[in-house]
């Protein structure tokens, strides 16, 4: 059976239904701003995630960008090539 996008549904998942919602609180600050660190880092655009951390922060009055202590240091993974990157993630070799 093809789920029917295109009419309203009261079935599955509703989505957050306040500000305070994991998705912003979590999934933003952490998981999108990481993904924002790697654009920046590797000349890649994310406007559509930047996007949602300009919306979330100002739901939130305050800014993911410079409030979120989650960054590719953090992670460990600042100031890797491209090449260094992908062998840790796809073979478990770090290189700092």
């Amino acid at each position: 059976m093809v789920f029917p996008l295109d009419q309203p549904s009261n079935e599955g998942n509703t989505g957050p239904n306040t500000i305070h919602h994991r998705y912003m609180t979590e999934d933003v600050p952490i998981g999108c701003k990481i993904y924002h660190d790697l654009g920046v880092q590797y000349g890649v655009p994310t406007p559509i995630i930047d996007s949602m951390i300009i919306l979330a922060g100002a739901m939130h009055k305050k800014s993911f960008f410079e409030e979120s202590r989650y960054n590719l240091a953090y992670l460990g993974i600042d100031n890797m090539s491209k090449e260094d990157l992908l062998l840790y993630l796809n073979e478990g070799v770090y290189k700092r």
